[in-house]
């Protein structure tokens, strides 16, 4: 392009700009980040992770403060590869176990040596790392009930794309009074209907719908969406969505436009965190395009995830949620504990709980999920411990 057509493309794209900032609630909009604002938004460590050709570099910013810690395993050759291998059709299902390695040695590790004691952290990876499962870091620990200690045992960690993003999910978060649940099941998945009648039990209002009635209009009038679908994953990032149906979707191009309040978005399909390829150094995915309209915290998979195995997690996070709490942590507590549950626990956790009449778990609800429980292996066994069954599942915002 020639300078003349250059600076006329810029004078243009500033104009553009600062047009849209005169609209209120755009008053930041493509603004440069001042290290106020993000001291601002790290009540808790907000752990900025960069891979670089030689060595990783994670800076971790609490209030005024700015730790650096080095990380020689997070190179870009490194994050490179193992996203290749995690993103290729099934290639978390045989790749999990060493990339959760990996995680532990390259990140977690170092990360938690340098935040002891810290219970609550937000993670902001750079290009690729943001495929990587972070969250599920483990090495080898005899004493634990799966054998492993991962990185949600010692701290609860939720992600962001950036500050400004954090800070935004945080006001709408403080401002909102959880009442109205959407929920939205596809019919196709047999075990979506319970999760969301467990959720619906949570709340005082709840509208149920299949992916066949629903209709986006139904957001404007809920604080908490919970959809029970399938997911889809394109190389355009804007593309990616849920699938309602086998012939409609919500994709994140949908997402956008739309000026929603929403306190929680939980996505129970798969491959619903998942960004495209297209933009290496952009998180564009369904969590990201829901907090930029109007969402102040959103639960996704990065992967692939059992109907059953998640319809137990997900009755798990809503017997823990409470809007005045965290959701990072409600799901961190539901994950831990279906990792380490053996059927017998389950059988008689859920049994306690219909004896004692707990509104958290319908009969109905029990009553179609526990015939699974022991379907799924050896009654003192640990069936969901290997976290392609756990650790799909993501918090993203505040």
């Amino acid at each position: 392009m020639p300078p003349d057509e250059l600076q006329l493309a810029h004078a243009e794209l500033a104009a553009a700009i600062k047009a849209i900032q005169y609209v209120p609630g755009f008053e930041n909009f493509l603004a440069p980040t001042r290290f106020a604002d993000v001291a601002a938004t790290a009540g808790h460590p907000l752990v900025y992770l960069v891979p670089s050709e030689q060595s990783g570099l994670a800076l971790i910013v609490h209030g005024d403060t700015v730790t650096d810690v080095r990380l020689p395993g997070l190179t870009d050759r490194q994050v490179h590869e193992w996203a290749e291998r995690h993103t290729a059709p099934d290639g978390w299902r045989r790749h999990l176990p060493g990339l959760t390695g990996w995680l532990w040695d390259a990140v977690a590790g170092p990360l938690l040596d340098a935040l002891p004691g810290a219970p609550r952290i937000t993670l902001v990876p750079a290009g690729l790392t943001g495929l990587l499962p972070l969250h599920a870091a483990r090495c080898a620990d005899a004493a634990r009930p799966s054998g492993y200690r991962y990185l949600i045992d010692d701290v609860v960690a939720g992600y962001t794309p950036n500050a400004r993003a954090l800070a935004a999910a945080r006001e709408l978060a403080a401002g909102a009074e959880p009442r109205r649940l959407l929920v939205v099941t596809d019919s196709r998945l047999p075990h979506a209907r319970w999760e969301g009648r467990a959720a619906a039990v949570a709340f005082g209002e709840s509208v149920v719908r299949t992916g066949e009635e629903f209709e986006p209009g139904l957001l404007a009038n809920a604080d908490v969406a919970h959809f029970g679908c399938h997911g889809a994953v394109d190389v355009e990032p804007l593309q990616n969505a849920i699938r309602l149906t086998a012939a409609t979707s919500l994709r994140v191009a949908d997402v956008l436009p739309m000026r929603l309040r929403l306190r929680l978005a939980v996505l129970s399909a798969c491959d619903t965190f998942v960004p495209g390829r297209t933009l290496p150094d952009e998180v564009i995915n369904l969590p990201t395009g829901l907090l930029q309209a109007g969402v102040a915290g959103v639960v996704a998979s990065m992967w692939a995830v059992d109907d059953h195995a998640t319809a137990l997690l997900m009755t798990e996070f809503y017997r823990r949620w409470r809007p005045a709490d965290d959701p990072a942590a409600a799901l961190a507590v539901a994950q831990r504990w279906l990792r380490d549950a053996t059927p017998v626990d389950v059988e008689e956790q859920w049994g306690a709980a219909l004896d004692a009449g707990e509104a958290w778990l319908p009969e109905e609800v029990a009553d179609a999920l526990l015939p699974g429980v022991f379907a799924a292996g050896d009654s003192g066994g640990r069936p969901w411990s290997e976290p392609a069954t756990w650790a799909a599942f993501t918090f993203t915002g505040a």
